[in-house]
């Protein structure tokens, strides 16, 4: 590998989700361009590869050109990535999975998108790591590898050089934090604007919401879950819950369980959370205030459900992801200043 120059490998297959590999090699495009501009070195050139090599199909009916796994020299590169698709996991291709047991220490990161967990899981590379997947997969890592950490609420994981992604787009999130990690926060901002996506979701964001499971929710229940997010403020015990859906308490928790995968406290919670991260991103409100608007009792029920779930503050939340933040102009020019380039950003 040359002096400096972070090549980028992706392992695809037959079945592969071309989205898995495009989303995250897109960002790293972004940045090789500017490199370009600059007239510095192009980092992060770009390769493909499959076990056997030539045209793989995916997903979407795109065929990718790739070279065959044999030829991949992993100490010429700086990342490699495996990718997501549609496959059962007990049938992952073996070949991937010995590659990755032979030569996963010789490059600085490895990484995967989606169901791509499955190989680097399969490998033994996830045993004793936090790792994550599509929300989908999650039971599955859990069952079928004890030994991995499932962080189920994320959307990556950086654990010792080994980088897991949730779902699809999440690949993106987890190539900002990559580029990021290279060149700085300016860089990775400059991406972010570029591809028109936020600047980057750290991975302790979670990967799935209620609002989004509460539409999938069919049957007695569903009702009553939109009337909890829109009334986060009322009385939300079990026992009230019951009532209103009129049920004994009994067979609501059963019910409510079968319908969401979990109880009714850890779902108010969530929605709750759901909604004091939204007024923390778009609105001015306070600490105080917010946590009244979401239904906690105080400021510090809030923050002690923030820590638990995400690993940080309201305070702290806001900083790193309030669409509001007026940091964000200044990095912008500072972007300007350090990454230079010949024409004005725009939307292509």
């Amino acid at each position: 590998m040359e002096a400096g120059i972070k090549r980028i490998g992706f392992i695809l297959f037959e079945g592969a989700d071309l989205l898995d590999a495009v989303g995250p090699a897109g960002a790293f495009a972004c940045a090789a361009r500017q490199f370009a501009r600059t007239g510095a070195p192009c980092d992060y050139p770009i390769d493909y590869f499959s076990p056997d090599g030539g045209a793989v199909s995916t997903l979407e009916a795109l065929a990718v050109e790739t070279l065959p796994l044999r030829d991949l020299r992993p100490h010429e590169y700086d990342t490699i990535i495996v990718v997501g698709g549609d496959f059962r996991w007990a049938d992952i291709d073996a070949r991937v999975v010995a590659w990755l047991q032979r030569n996963h220490g010789r490059m600085r990161r490895l990484g995967s998108v989606c169901a791509g967990a499955a190989f680097l899981a399969g490998a033994g590379l996830l045993d004793g790591r936090a790792a994550t997947t599509h929300w989908n997969d999650c039971d599955t890592l859990e069952t079928e590898f004890p030994a991995v950490r499932v962080q189920r609420d994320s959307i990556f994981v950086a654990d010792s050089g080994v980088w897991t992604s949730a779902g699809i787009t999440a690949g993106v999130d987890m190539a900002l934090a990559m580029i990021e990690e290279d060149h700085g926060h300016p860089m990775a901002m400059y991406v972010a604007r570029t591809l028109v996506v936020f600047l980057k979701r750290p991975g302790g964001q979670a990967q799935f919401s209620t609002e989004l499971q509460c539409q999938a929710v069919e049957g007695p229940l569903a009702p009553l879950l939109k009337w909890i997010a829109e009334n986060p403020a009322a009385d939300l015990r079990a026992e009230s819950l019951a009532d209103r859906a009129h049920m004994s308490l009994r067979n609501f928790y059963r019910a409510f369980e079968e319908a969401t995968g979990t109880s009714p406290a850890d779902w108010v919670e969530r929605v709750r959370l759901e909604i004091a991260r939204r007024l923390l991103e778009q609105t001015d409100q306070n600490v105080d205030q917010v946590a009244r608007a979401a239904g906690f009792t105080s400021s510090e029920q809030m923050r002690r459900a923030f820590a638990r779930r995400f690993g940080v503050s309201p305070t702290e939340y806001r900083s790193r992801f309030s669409r509001r933040d007026p940091r964000a102009d200044v990095e912008l020019e500072l972007l300007t200043d350090v990454w230079p380039r010949a024409d004005p950003p725009h939307v292509r």
